[in-house]
């Protein structure tokens, strides 16, 4: 069970000048959310201001279901005096530090995999995760096809890594969204490999510019987060990663396979000595599952495992997705994300 004192959480959130108004500071927090809804006994509260809501506005009411700490940025004064609030300059950057530290920092104990990029994670995801299986090791996928959020909020990510490790997971696919990373939902988090696999125009509504949304991808190729990265050195902005990261980096590219061949359900080349036929078409693919390989080996995969998992992979729902059922012609179902 999860339990951490005030004070120890505050420390957590060093990053973000801490103070405590109020309270013990050893008082104990068992459980920690962003969502008044789903306060226990024993939870500590994070009031993030979010584009519709403002959590500080839901702060007494999570203290009236159980709360018994509010991380914040201003004073809550409706509240009884008697109930720790941690001050912070900014409430979001410090949850993941926060949750981290209350779950016993759960990512180091996994092969944790962060995948980020506007194309092809879903896809690449999935196949590490069969390469992962393939060589022994319970695994678990985060990302779109698992939650409303391509990466979930901070406390429920390492909430959610936290359960993975008790009940034996031993590696993780996790898709990382330029929304996740830009509000700090993966803070705290430590992963043994991230991937990058490109960068087209999109979330710009969110981002308001290109360049925001590089360097919001960029942020996760950091020593703060990874030892390593994965890039595809065949898009224009993985060669600026490339350039320009300060983490050990291994590029993957079309120029790494010879005898391709691709067909609308399948495709298959020949890497590092072996020939490899995966079950999922397009040349789109072909660099999905590139990256999957070479993030494999990375990370310590051995070649065997790493052809028996692609070879093995299942269909990813959604994604060039051939549904059968007796018809004679082809039927796909596709996210058409571009």
């Amino acid at each position: 069970m999860a339990q951490r004192r005030v004070e120890e959480m505050m420390n957590a959130c060093a990053v973000s000048a801490p103070r405590l108004l109020n309270g013990n500071p050893d008082v104990v927090v068992s459980s920690m959310t962003h969502d008044s809804r789903q306060v226990r006994v024993g939870s500590i509260f994070c009031c993030i201001k979010g584009e519709k809501f403002d959590g500080h506005d839901f702060a007494a009411a999570a203290v009236e279901r159980g709360a018994v700490a509010l991380l914040v940025q201003r004073e809550i004064t409706d509240i009884p005096q008697e109930i720790p609030q941690i001050i912070v300059d900014e409430p979001r950057t410090c949850v993941g530090f926060a949750a981290a530290e209350l779950y016993g920092n759960p990512s180091r104990h996994l092969s944790l995999v962060g995948i980020t990029g506007t194309n092809g994670k879903t896809t690449t995801a999935h196949l590490l995760a069969s390469i992962l299986k393939a060589s022994g090791m319970q695994t678990e996928v985060i990302g779109t096809l698992s939650g409303a959020f391509t990466t979930p909020e901070a406390s429920d990510l390492q909430r959610n890594f936290s359960e993975m490790v008790a009940h034996g997971t031993r590696a993780v696919a996790m898709e990382v969204s330029s929304h996740a990373l830009a509000l700090g939902r993966v803070n705290g988090t430590s992963f043994s490999a991230c991937v990058f696999t490109n960068l087209g125009r999109d979330h710009l509504d969110f981002h308001g510019s290109e360049e925001n949304y590089f360097q919001a991808k960029a942020r996760l190729f950091a020593h703060e987060f990874t030892p390593v990265g994965v890039i595809n050195a065949d898009d224009v902005f993985g060669q600026r990663l490339l350039r320009e990261s300060q983490i050990s980096i291994t590029p993957f590219s079309m120029s790494d396979v010879d005898d391709l061949q691709v067909s609308a359900t399948t495709h298959q080349y020949s890497w590092s000595g072996r020939t490899i036929r995966v079950g999922i078409g397009g040349t789109v693919n072909v660099m999905n599952s590139l990256a999957a390989a070479t993030t494999a080996r990375e990370i310590g995969v051995t070649i065997d495992d790493i052809v028996n998992g692609l070879e093995s992979a299942p269909a990813v729902p959604g994604r060039f997705e051939q549904v059968e059922g007796g018809q004679d012609f082809v039927v796909l179902v596709d996210f058409a994300h571009t």
